[in-house]
């Protein structure tokens, strides 16, 4: 089956589960018996962003095979030497299953979420209201959103509207992918939202900060805490 999606801020056709739901195993830190590969036709650079002008991290070479996250018509987000970036979709060939077939859907794994936030650390410039998916700037819930969109789930921009979706999930019985709420200006309104990561932390999108670590047990976030939904 295959459905029509927005990935990396491009319309494109791709397999139901081909973002980070198509992988089973994945650990905080390492990927094991991805069920989407990409082999590398022709040596190609490994960059920070979705654009032939963005930063190279690195250069990879031919027959490597690499652990794909995301992919749309141009780009494959994929995992190489213990970092994630671009690579050309050009240059590459895409696998699912080990093989041309079509993946199963499934319920997009927690972790894969957390790290595909976890991976735009340092590179999210925070503006309210914004929604720039090219230029990587963001509000804290169109961070969310694309979040979750790059893991093949689609949810409204807004934490007010967010708060809305899935079930909800007492403080108690959080579990790393849940999306957390808080009111940080009118009392009692919901207007900031993360992603729970477990022991107590989550990672959001904060002004003057850009994407980070939070505590959600500090003073400040207990305070301000409302509620959290489970997508």
């Amino acid at each position: 089956m295959q459905l029509k999606k927005k990935y990396f801020g491009k319309k494109t056709i791709v397999s139901l589960g081909l973002a980070l739901s198509m992988f089973a195993g994945l650990t905080a830190t390492a990927l094991a018996s991805p069920s989407a590969t990409a082999t590398v036709n022709k040596g190609v650079n490994f960059r920070a962003d979705q654009s032939t002008s963005a930063p190279v991290i690195g250069f990879v070479k031919a027959g490597t095979v690499l652990p794909v996250e995301a992919a749309n018509n141009y780009w494959v987000l994929v995992d190489y030497n213990g970092k994630t970036g671009y690579v050309s979709r050009s240059y590459v060939t895409v696998h699912s299953n080990g093989s041309s077939s079509t993946p199963n859907s499934g319920t997009v794994s927690s972790s894969k979420i957390i790290n595909t936030a976890k991976s735009f650390q340092g590179r999210v410039k925070y503006v309210f209201g914004a929604r720039d998916q090219k230029r990587l700037i963001f509000d804290c819930s169109s961070f969310t959103q694309y979040i979750f969109q790059l893991n093949g789930k689609s949810i409204p921009w807004g934490s007010k509207a967010q708060a809305k979706v899935g079930s909800y999930i007492p403080k108690s019985k959080l579990q790393p992918g849940d999306l957390v709420f808080f009111s940080v200006s009118t009392p009692g309104q919901i207007n900031h939202v993360g992603i729970y990561m477990g022991n107590g932390q989550f990672i959001n999108n904060l002004p003057k900060k850009g994407v980070i670590i939070s505590s959600l047990n500090s003073s400040h976030w207990t305070s301000h805490y409302i509620t959290a939904r489970r997508v």
